[in-house]
């Protein structure tokens, strides 16, 4: 009589490999200073909300004139890095069906493994995004729109790099192979550097002028989690007197913890473990990153 072997499950081997980052959290995070800002550092998120149509959400159900979408996204690896824990919190307000305005405050806060460093908002973010998503009469999504970053109050350094960032960029969306639910994007922005009170406190491999980046990269949808491999080159040269290049690759899992029916879906809640590796005038960088989002969603008047 033969026995049936259990199906591997997707859910198993996402929790594997989260047990493995964290495992293997300490050796790679080494390897990058931990007191200055980092270039390779980005969120997998932040760019996600640039692209059209690859949202990493279900579309949560709100009703009403302005629909409103609350997130706050901590960053997992300050227990191990930091005396603090980063706690970014924003807002997204659809004006209309393809009009956005958003903001977001990053806050940080002990969180009492280390000495204390108190609590505070290290830096601001608001942006303005207007998109075309991928529907059958519009094969290739895209999105164009800005953002402004800028230091608040006065922080850890290692928090910010002193500057102020106007960010615009054009970003685009193209279904690959429906069946297999990969979706191709890339972005184009420009990063415009001004000072602010605070000293300059550039991190490693960051441009420390004006820049342009090319952004490329695929996602892969399966049945209890989203893979994507994404690609970076930064260059100084279109917007300054340097010339300098940055390189970066980055794949992120994105784990869905809440799945519920559309009808009844206000809540998200979401893990985020990438991998980078930077190459740039500071030499190469490597290491590892994870965040969890929770994202809820209002309605701002009556129907």
């Amino acid at each position: 009589m033969s026995v049936s072997r259990p199906q591997p499950s997707w859910l198993r081997l996402g929790a594997c490999l989260a047990t493995l980052a964290v495992a293997c959290s300490p050796a790679l995070l080494a390897q990058s200073d931990s007191d200055v800002p980092s270039s390779g550092a980005w969120d997998i998120s932040e760019l996600l909300e640039r692209l059209p149509s690859i949202n990493p959400f279900d579309r949560l159900n709100v009703g009403g004139p302005v629909p409103l979408r609350f997130y706050s996204r901590p960053h997992l690896g300050d227990f191990i890095r930091r005396d603090y824990i980063r706690v970014p919190v924003g807002v997204r307000a659809h004006v209309t069906d393809h009009l956005e305005l958003n903001g977001e405050a990053e806050s940080y806060l002990t969180h009492g493994i280390k000495d204390s460093a108190g609590y505070g908002f290290s830096k601001g973010r608001v942006g303005l995004k207007y998109d075309e998503t991928i529907a059958p009469g519009h094969p290739i999504g895209w999105s164009v729109g800005t953002d402004f970053e800028s230091p608040l109050d006065h922080p850890p350094a290692e928090l910010t790099d002193g500057h102020r960032h106007l960010v615009p960029y054009v970003s685009f969306s193209k279904v690959l192979n429906e069946p297999l639910k990969i979706i191709g994007y890339t972005s184009i922005s420009s990063n415009f550097v001004s000072h602010s009170p605070l000293a300059p406190n550039f991190g490693r491999n960051q441009l420390h002028t004006n820049s342009n980046t090319l952004t490329a990269g695929v996602t892969r949808d399966y049945t209890r989690f989203r893979v994507a491999l994404t690609g970076n080159w930064s260059t100084s040269s279109l917007l300054s007197d340097e010339n300098h290049q940055v390189f970066s690759i980055r794949p992120d899992l994105i784990i869905p913890l809440t799945r519920t029916p559309e009808a009844r879906s206000r809540t998200h809640l979401l893990v985020i473990f990438g991998g980078r590796a930077v190459h740039g005038p500071d030499g190469t960088e490597l290491g590892i990153n994870g965040s969890v989002r929770i994202e809820f969603a209002v309605r701002a008047g009556k129907k």
